[in-house]
């Protein structure tokens, strides 16, 4: 599933399977003495992958016939240029000064003193293990100008690891129990132990979550209100600007392509967008450099016609429309290029259109408070 929405997640969790078949086939070979042991592992691996392939290519597949007979190149991309301090270091979270990192101590201390014995602790200890593998992978490709992003995985340490915690106090709760001969005061203690733990746990969630709530209550939404009553911000413009589209070029939102800096204006109306964000979030398909090129071109035309020219000549589809940001100097737009390996990784520039390049009877502009929506007129 993770192959249909996260690439990250989906090599995380086959990285993890793979270390866990080669163990278990050493393990085998081990045990018997003979690589034949090995392959009913071998053939569950084999299993497990061609279903994922097959649920992959649900998603995968238009991308595919794309590359291979589409005349379309795929350029590397840019998703994995960025290295920020937490994916430059080891995640070692059982040494925080927090209950997270006491629960993430404990299930530590379970998973060494459990593996000879527990199977849930072999599991979540190879996914523990697997984990740390990537952070030195990602680094080690820090030398070839990429990484493989794996601070995004220390989320899914944090998990394992807390898991395995949660694992610790229960056994930790029943050797206690033994040892004191199932006295019902001591069995009293630990399960007001486990309640007070679970209860700090979930109340430490909102400072943990602080800097997501805080977007959440600040944010303009897609109806132009703010959580937090607030004025709300430019986003309140957003279906005035739809409508705008609608009315003047017609047929629904997926006929039309948009050319904006604005793009969470396309999450809430779904216009086909000409420029993703940054090249970290572009189809590799998409040719995002080239096409950023083009729009800084394309501000320094002098007459409408050579702006017509240049959208006709383009090896992708041009835009129906633009929506524009006012600009002191004229129509602007902000972009951004990749800068990694600094942190931030991506540097924001402002091109200006001069506004005699739409003062054509074949555009039809209209201002929408900050921003100016132009759109092209086919029939003139």
């Amino acid at each position: 599933m993770a192959a249909t929405f996260y690439t990250l997640y989906l090599g995380s969790a086959a990285f993890t399977v793979t270390v866990m078949a080669v163990t278990a086939a050493v393990l085998a070979r081990r045990a018997d003495g003979s690589w034949r042991a090995a392959l009913p592992v071998l053939g569950r691996f084999v299993t497990i992958a061609a279903i994922a392939a097959l649920v992959a290519l649900t998603v995968w597949a238009p991308f595919m016939i794309e590359v291979l007979t589409g005349g379309t190149t795929a350029g590397s991309g840019t998703a994995t240029h960025y290295l920020p301090d937490t994916g430059a270091r080891l995640p070692l979270p059982m040494f925080h000064f927090s209950l997270v990192g006491l629960l993430c101590l404990l299930g530590t201390v379970w998973l060494v003193g459990r593996a000879p014995s527990s199977r849930r602790a072999q599991a979540l200890g190879l996914g523990v293990i697997a984990v740390y593998l990537w952070f030195l992978a990602s680094m080690a490709f820090t030398a070839l100008g990429n990484t493989l992003l794996a601070f995004r995985l220390e989320v899914i340490l944090l998990v394992l690891l807390g898991v395995a915690g949660t694992f610790a106090f229960v056994d930790f709760s029943r050797w206690i129990s033994r040892a004191t001969s199932d006295n019902p005061n001591v069995r009293r203690v630990l399960v007001a132990v486990g309640a007070l733990g679970a209860l700090a746990f979930t109340q430490n969630i909102p400072q943990v979550l602080a800097g997501e709530i805080t977007v959440a209550y600040t944010d303009t939404d897609g109806d132009g209100e703010r959580a937090d009553q607030r004025p709300p911000g430019a986003a309140s413009y957003y279906a005035e600007i739809d409508e705008t589209l609608l009315a003047q070029l017609g047929g629904d939102r997926h006929d039309h392509v948009v050319l904006t800096a604005d793009t969470t204006f396309l999450a809430f109306h779904p216009y086909y967008g000409f420029q993703a964000l940054t090249s970290h979030y572009a189809n590799p398909l998409a040719d995002f450099e080239g096409r950023a090129a083009e729009i800084e071109r394309w501000s320094e035309l002098g007459s409408t016609d050579e702006l017509l020219a240049a959208w006709d000549d383009l090896p992708w589809r041009a835009p129906d429309a633009v929506v524009f940001r006012q600009g002191a100097e004229g129509y602007t737009l902000r972009l951004a290029e990749d800068v990694y390996p600094n942190d931030p990784n991506v540097r924001r520039y402002t091109v200006t259109f001069p506004k005699e390049l739409f003062d054509d009877p074949r555009f039809t502009v209209t201002e929408v408070g900050p921003f100016v929506v132009v759109t092209r007129d086919e029939s003139a």
